[in-house]
């Protein structure tokens, strides 16, 4: 497959035999819609990466026990 502008699901083989492919597109096109409209939704996620981006940072320098 050429290049492109998705980050494709891992089990994207499986969803091209399985026929799903065309689900998937069109949910990532509804997600990155409501990114880019500044919604309710995209601030959710934009702060829900935010904070993983911190927890990354924090497990680079504090080991975390069980």
């Amino acid at each position: 497959m050429g290049p492109t502008d998705y980050n494709l699901p891992d089990d994207y083989e499986q969803r091209v035999e399985d026929g799903t492919m065309s689900d998937w597109y069109t949910q990532e096109r509804a997600r990155r819609q409501a990114m880019n409209q500044k919604t309710a939704f995209s601030k959710h996620v934009e702060q829900e990466q935010e904070k993983l981006r911190l927890l990354q940072r924090i497990r680079q320098y504090v080991k975390l026990g069980k």
